[in-house]
C-alpha cells in the first residue's frame, strides 16, 4: 500500500472517531470536525480568529470550495476560506448565512 492510500485510510478512522458533525457538501454528506468558539478572549497583544471553523477530507471536497453554501449539522454556512493542511483534510472557515 503506498503512502496515499496509507493516508487516506488513516483520514477514514480519524474522521469516523472524532466527527461531530454532518457536513453537507455538494449535495453530499461526509462526516467533520466543527470547532465554533462561542467567546472571544482578550489575550494581550496580537489578535485571535474567533470564526468556526469544520475538518473534513480534502477529497470531498470541489476543486474551489470558497464562497460555496455548506451546512453543518442542518445550519447553513458559506466557505469564507478552505486550507489543506498537507495530510489530506481541509480546514474550511466559515461564517453563517443566517
Amino acid at each position: 500500500m503506498n503512502f496515499a492510500a496509507l493516508e487516506a485510510a488513516a483520514n477514514v478512522a480519524v474522521l469516523r472517531h472524532l466527527a461531530n458533525a454532518q457536513v453537507v457538501v455538494a449535495g453530499a454528506a461526509v462526516p467533520g470536525i466543527f470547532d465554533c468558539p462561542s467567546s472571544v478572549v482578550d489575550i494581550g497583544i496580537g489578535a485571535a480568529d474567533v470564526s468556526p471553523t469544520v475538518k473534513v477530507a480534502s477529497s470531498v471536497l470541489p476543486a474551489d470550495p470558497v464562497e460555496q453554501e455548506i451546512t453543518i449539522n442542518g445550519v447553513p454556512y458559506i466557505v469564507l476560506t478552505a486550507s489543506p493542511d498537507g495530510t489530506g483534510m481541509t480546514v474550511l472557515t466559515v461564517g453563517r448565512t443566517q
